[in-house]
């Protein structure tokens, strides 16, 4: 019978029958994790006495399974066992071992001892500020004197560094996790931070806000941040902002033209005027273009409707720094420093030109 079956029905049958014992020892697996979940009240381990230093003599009792409840529920119980004198700390941790020896402040090794400590700040685990420490002969800097992150991949980097240190000091405590998860999976908040100068500071202060939640929530035997509520958190924190209404108004203003400025728009004005015209006036701004002749990197792109007049698109969001009256295109047109806000959009003839910027004062 073999013979006559053809050998693509048979690998079709074989493939079949793979498939059949792979899914039969997936259920075998996810049985006896069910059973291993139901034993865990059954189960008790008995911890020995004994004695720990944690340098030279480790009690076993730090290599029990890991704790499988919630972690708020491992942090207040955590609360209950040191209260709120918190720990000896000591630095010695092996930051070498995950690559970021150095990355840690003596401060901040002293406020990781102490969940309920105020003082805590993403700026304590930048290796900028171990370095402001080394040139200062080693004696540890003052709070005020600490360098602000401004750099968001500084601040990737501190914040790694902050789970990490707090990995080894204490073990229990997922409120770093929590942040850090939050920060990589909104891709640092890059979506609502679109067009708003500083990002890295407006989010360090926001880490450091997190930070001091969690050191208040342990005072007060509450849970930690956990990733939703901080989520929350920074939705409220920056609806608060004056950056994120002034961009907010940024785009509703700039989108709002598209439509009505290009039905005005004059025939003359070709597309590829526009394009000239556009790369005219970002070369004036960025200073410059390539061997190729493009327009340099940092040019902002606006919608090519709203180049077709004399008043410079450039001042009124904020990027032209020229002085009033020496503004031109690359062609060498005149273009007028004034607002170019237009009340109604359906009329283009009809703009507020006044001697402020759009961006600042509608």
């Amino acid at each position: 019978m073999l013979t006559k079956t053809p050998i693509e029905t048979l690998l079709k049958l074989e493939a079949t029958s793979i498939k059949l014992k792979n899914l039969e020892k997936s259920r075998h697996v996810e049985d006896r994790l069910a059973t291993n979940r139901e034993d865990l009240l059954k189960i008790k381990i008995e911890v020995k006495t004994g004695w720990d230093d944690r340098w030279t003599h480790l009690h076993e009792a730090r290599f029990l399974p890991g704790a499988a409840c919630s972690a708020t529920k491992l942090w207040l119980r955590a609360r209950e066992v040191l209260g709120t004198s918190g720990q000896a700390a000591v630095s010695v941790y092996d930051m070498a071992s995950v690559g970021l020896a150095g990355h840690v402040t003596p401060k901040g090794w002293e406020v990781l001892g102490d969940p309920g400590n105020s003082a805590i700040s993403i700026n304590l685990f930048s290796i900028s500020n171990c370095g402001k420490r080394t040139a200062s002969k080693g004696h540890d800097l003052p709070e005020e004197e600490m360098r602000e992150i401004v750099e968001l991949g500084e601040l990737k980097v501190a914040v790694r560094t902050l789970r990490e240190a707090m990995s080894f000091a204490q073990p229990w405590n997922k409120s770093a996790s929590a942040l850090e998860g939050f920060l990589v999976q909104s891709n640092f908040c890059s979506a609502d931070l679109e067009g708003i100068e500083q990002q890295a500071a407006i989010l360090t202060s926001f880490v450091d806000y997190v930070l001091r939640e969690n050191t208040n929530r342990w005072r007060g035997q509450e849970a930690f941040l956990t990733i939703s509520e901080i989520k929350s958190s920074w939705e409220s924190y920056l609806g608060s902002r004056p950056q994120s209404m002034l961009t907010k108004s940024k785009r509703q203003y700039f989108g709002g033209y598209k439509s009505a400025q290009q039905k005005q728009m004059p025939q003359s004005f070709t597309s590829s005027n526009q394009q000239q015209h556009q790369q005219g006036q970002n070369q004036q701004t960025n200073g410059g273009t390539n061997s190729q002749g493009q327009a340099s990197s940092g040019r902002v792109h606006v919608p090519a409707a709203l180049w077709w007049d004399d008043i410079c698109v450039m001042y009124n969001i904020g990027k032209c720094m020229k002085p009033p009256g020496t503004c031109i295109t690359k062609r060498g047109r005149p273009l007028r420093h004034i607002c170019n806000h237009r009340p109604d959009k359906n009329n283009q003839n009809n703009y507020c030109g006044m001697n402020h910027a759009a961006c600042f004062f509608h």
